[in-house]
């Protein structure tokens, strides 16, 4: 009689470092403990700035006087939920010409054409004395000015470091006034910020207690007690400090119960000021004819011609005037920028899909290559004849070593990212867009080092902001500096574009800019 010949089932063996497998345990204690930790003061953190927004502030009844002492910049802080915008310099040097500091002058129709006069006198007066960030703003018109005259659109800077550097120590100055008047407060106490860090430190001790106890199981140090708490302490360490930055960093101003009583009263102002037709639309000279009214119509938003021409230090590009569409409104605009994608062309996002493509497959295989041995799958004998791992082998393969399965998800992520990359290159190619409106902002973004322009740095990449008339909201585009010079700010143009990276392609100018 012959025996029936059955060929031997072998399973797969995964090879992992040296040091214990993990089970369910490690799996808790290692990658449970720190999310769970961290995702605990993550909920501790937003909830903070949750409960620290400030609050809504209804308006009072419209009433066209000035209902207090507050300057113009104070008055900028409450009505933009105690946010410090531009708008707060710009009223500061309408304030200082209504105050008879400075002139302002419009020589003809063109309220560009508008120029400052240094006033000839005390640069303090009594009973009304220049507090820091007033005297800064004026400081700033004495050294641009030639023979005390200079232009009004003059007063921008060129330079963003020194702006940025200016811009922060006015800020500083108008919250420490706010605070100073009980009209403002930090946003995050120094109570909330040592209750913030105390939690870090706790969330930080667990994720310090997960490595410690990876280090001891898998044998990545020497086994030597000393090592392995000394890389568990400086996790401890690095993390906590990590949390405590976040939560002591500067998070603005927020609201007092005095401030919400005051800025209510201006807020009463501003619905005064919206229904007064001609308003809106007064030129910065006009603050002869209406006085202080300009300088707080400034500070609360809606004096647009006059917010238009003045700026102090970089203009803030994130919130823009546009008239295209028939009516002036403020557009808000963010800029495209942090992922890889955004302003490259097709062809090299192809290539890096490839290049994902390959270190994907090449991870994938090498990695299954070690967990399943030198012999690979063994037949089980089942009819279909496909490879099989038994059922005993299926948690030592998903619990095996964490860089091991680490690596290995991470090559299933990076066919995944090639994948991905590939669908959205065919797709911008298939449904190329354009947009219709007027030129916003044209800025340099990327520059690069140039050996044949004396090592200095050119332009790559531009900021390119149009507003097309259908939202107050929009999205800039990356205009390649090859084309950069065919539009500039004013322009109706029609720009083409690829949606998903925010290139331009091409650009086709409709109406020019007026000058």
């Amino acid at each position: 009689m012959t025996r029936e010949l059955r060929p031997r089932c072998r399973t797969a063996r995964i090879r992992f470092p040296p040091g214990r497998r993990m089970n369910a345990v490690d799996l808790v204690v290692e990658v449970g403990l720190p999310a769970a930790s961290l995702a605990v003061w993550a909920t501790a953190y937003w909830a903070a700035r949750l409960a620290t927004r400030p609050r809504h502030v209804p308006p009072t009844a419209p009433a066209a006087e000035l209902p207090g002492p507050e300057s113009p910049a104070l008055v900028s802080l409450l009505a933009n939920r105690w946010r410090i915008t531009t708008d707060a310099a710009e009223s500061t040097l309408l304030d200082l010409a209504a105050r008879g500091y400075l002139e302002l002058r419009q020589a003809g129709p063109d309220p560009m054409g508008t120029t400052v006069h240094l006033v000839d006198g005390p640069t303090d007066r009594p009973g009304d004395e220049l507090n820091g960030y007033e005297r800064q703003v004026l400081h700033r018109v004495v050294e641009r000015a030639v023979d005390g005259v200079l232009p009004l659109t003059a007063l921008a800077m060129h330079d963003e470091q020194q702006s940025a550097r200016w811009s922060k120590t006015f800020r500083r100055s108008v919250a420490a006034e706010a605070r100073r008047l009980g009209l403002s407060r930090r946003r995050f106490p120094k109570k909330l910020v040592t209750g913030l860090t105390v939690v870090g430190g706790v969330a930080a001790l667990g994720v310090g207690l997960g490595a410690l106890h990876y280090l001891i199981r898998s044998g990545e140090l020497a086994n030597t007690d000393s090592d392995n708490t000394f890389g568990g302490l400086a996790v401890i360490l690095v993390t906590a400090s990590v949390l405590a930055g976040i939560a002591g960093r500067d998070h603005g101003e927020r609201d007092t119960p005095d401030g919400r009583t005051v800025a209510a009263r201006w807020l009463g102002l501003r619905a005064w000021l919206e229904g007064q037709q001609s308003f809106a639309d007064a030129p910065p000279a006009a603050v002869t004819v209406w006085r202080r009214h300009l300088s707080y119509g400034a500070a609360l938003g809606i004096t647009r011609t006059a917010s238009r021409i003045i700026h102090l230090g970089l203009a803030d590009r994130e919130r823009l005037w546009s008239a295209y569409g028939g009516r002036w409104r403020q557009v808000s605009v963010s800029y495209p920028s942090g992922l890889p994608r955004y302003g490259q062309s097709l062809g090299w996002i192809g290539f890096r899909a490839v290049l994902a493509g390959m270190v994907g497959g090449t991870l994938t295989s090498v990695l299954g290559s070690l967990w399943l041995g030198e012999g690979g799958w063994a037949y089980t004998g089942q009819e279909s004849g496909l490879p099989s791992v038994a059922s005993d082998e299926w948690w030592r393969l998903l619990t095996g070593d964490p860089i091991m399965v680490g690596f290995a998800l991470a090559g299933i992520g990076a066919l995944c990212y090639a994948g991905y990359l590939a669908l959205r290159v065919v797709l911008d190619l298939a449904a190329p867009g354009s947009v219709t409106g007027e030129v916003l902002w044209h800025q340099v973004w990327q520059t690069r080092h140039s050996e044949s322009a004396g090592r200095t740095r050119v332009p790559v990449n531009y900021y390119l902001a149009v507003d097309d008339g259908r939202a107050d909201r929009t999205r800039a585009w990356v205009l390649p500096a090859e084309i950069a010079d065919q539009c500039r700010l004013g322009d109706v143009i029609t720009a083409r574009v690829r949606p998903w990276t925010r290139r331009v392609r091409s650009v086709t100018v409709h109406r020019p800019a007026r000058v």
